[in-house]
């Protein structure tokens, strides 16, 4: 990612992570794709009136961050690793995500009748991808052309006809899915559908390597995402360590690589998951 987009990613974020976390809940959404933390400081009796106060908005401002580190480090990167485990074996990755959560401004505080603080920050999931996904996502995707039969040079199937979608929706309620930074769409047979090696770089940063929402209508609401015309799957199975990969029938695989054009929505990371 060159560095004028990267700049223009880091103050939207900046910008909607100050206004949204003036009212956040606490914990990992990952439909608004953001982590929001809260911290209490409370107010020394020992000190001057005049310090008091600004002393119990320094320590609620302090435990935030250190709740919103704690909760990033919890998000699963893909189906074997998480924020953390990447943090753990690469320094530099650690010291730029907590660079990264140190950065957002905080809600205003909020004074509570026990005179304590409690003040909120909300860090973007999408900021946080940037800094941890895999290499393996390229400036380009490195498939031009789905792969047909077991060694992937077969010619599709004799009279298929062709689809052409502008994104996937993939309902993988029921079947215990994690959302995760850089989810796998995987054939019956394993082959990856869409992953790392299907999208830009600058698309999984911008919007993350996919959606996620609590229905298929309200996956279907997410129209700057998916488009108007997206092709809406039943997951059959979830796969890998921690289950943040789908599986997707024969048929509607075929369904899905019935038309090349069909790779440019996958290129542009427009695909949701429907997770419970």
């Amino acid at each position: 990612m060159n560095t004028t987009i990267r700049l223009a990613l880091t103050t939207s974020l900046l910008v909607a992570a100050t206004v949204q976390a003036q009212d956040c809940t606490e914990g990992v959404d990952w439909t608004k794709r953001s982590v929001c933390a809260k911290g209490i400081g409370a107010v020394n009796p020992k000190h001057p009136q005049a310090a008091a106060r600004p002393g119990a908005i320094r320590a609620a401002q302090q435990t935030a961050l250190r709740n919103a580190l704690e909760l990033v480090k919890g998000v699963p990167i893909n189906s074997s690793t998480t924020v953390a485990n990447s943090m753990t074996t690469d320094d530099n990755v650690r010291s730029k995500v907590e660079g990264f959560v140190k950065g957002f401004q905080f809600s205003q505080p909020h004074y509570m009748d026990d005179l304590t603080i409690e003040v909120n920050v909300q860090i973007p999931l999408d900021g946080v991808g940037d800094i941890v996904l895999p290499q393996t996502i390229q400036a380009q995707p490195s498939v031009k052309a789905w792969s047909w039969g077991e060694d992937g040079k077969g010619a599709p199937p004799v009279g298929l006809h062709s689809s052409v979608y502008t994104g996937l929706v993939i309902d993988a309620r029921g079947l215990s899915i994690l959302p995760a930074l850089a989810p796998r769409v995987l054939e019956s047979d394993g082959k990856e559908l869409y992953g790392s090696s299907n999208v830009s770089r600058e698309w999984a940063v911008k919007y993350g390597m996919a959606g996620y929402a609590k229905s298929v209508d309200g996956a279907r609401t997410m129209k700057d995402r998916i488009g108007d015309n997206p092709a809406v799957v039943k997951a059959v199975r979830a796969e890998g360590a921690a289950k943040t990969d789908a599986v997707l029938s024969p048929e509607d695989v075929l369904a899905i690589k019935s038309a090349s054009q069909n790779l440019k929505f996958l290129s542009e990371a427009r695909v949701v998951f429907v997770v419970d």
